[in-house]
């Protein structure tokens, strides 16, 4: 490759000179845009500092319960549904109605249509299936609440956990007990009490990454899964990347 005469610039030189009088010629067109009041004009009214959680909170107008120190409250459902009766009763699997857990990164609320695979024929006249179906009539998804809810900068994949060998229980706490039916007050003497579920679900587990490490660290199935790589998926499973993508 032929060497530049003496006295002539590398292209590169040429080209970056050219970009520098073009950012110095076209400098007081962008500065005309702002005046010098305008520019000095930096009070609270003009730019507002609103807080800003990194950590869904509880906040009253979006039903969150989400992460953090957990209260042993329940927020309130569109339906009162007891994961008491199908689950311990019934003993049925959850995956039959999150049936997009073991795939998914999402477990996925059940959509209306599976519940009324069943309660099209079974409960159909109870009060809390008459809603689910008017729901269902309606085309309306049911609105219920969120209890659990990481982060935006928490990746979490149900699909890889479940397949893995992680039960449910071991995230989103004992959900067989959870939502049982109590009679409703003021039954009278002799009438057949009717059933109501006051707290369908309540979140007993902190999903904070302390808590999200140590099972990384000591979970079994990372030794069924690895066997003697295990102690370098454990090394692994310590990365930021893991979870933070």
């Amino acid at each position: 490759m032929p060497r530049p005469t003496t006295g002539s610039a590398p292209p590169l030189r040429v080209a970056f000179a050219a970009f520098v009088a073009f950012v110095l010629a076209a400098t007081p067109m962008i500065v005309a845009g702002c005046n010098e009041a305008e520019a000095t004009n930096d009070t609270p009214e003009t730019f507002p500092m609103e807080p800003h959680y990194l950590w869904p909170t509880v906040m009253p107008d979006e039903g969150q319960i989400a992460a953090g120190a957990f209260t042993g409250e329940a927020l309130p459902q569109p339906i009162g549904f007891p994961h008491y009766t199908h689950v311990t009763t019934l003993n049925m699997d959850c995956q039959y109605c999150h049936f997009v857990a073991r795939k998914s990164i999402h477990a996925g609320v059940p959509p209306t249509e599976t519940c009324m695979g069943c309660h099209k024929y079974v409960k159909k006249d109870a009060p809390e299936i008459t809603k689910l179906a008017a729901l269902w009539e309606s085309g309306e998804p049911t609105a219920w609440n969120k209890v659990h809810d990481l982060p935006d900068h928490v990746v979490f994949n149900h699909g890889r956990h479940v397949k893995a060998g992680v039960n449910c229980t071991e995230c989103h706490g004992q959900m067989g007990l959870q939502g049982q039916p109590q009679p409703a007050p003021g039954t009278a003497e002799g009438e057949a009490p009717v059933m109501v579920v006051n707290a369908v679900n309540i979140r007993e587990t902190t999903l904070q990454m302390g808590w999200c490490l140590q099972c990384h660290a000591t979970h079994p199935s990372i030794d069924t899964n690895y066997g003697e790589k295990s102690d370098q998926r454990r090394a692994e499973l310590k990365d930021c990347w893991t979870c933070h993508k």
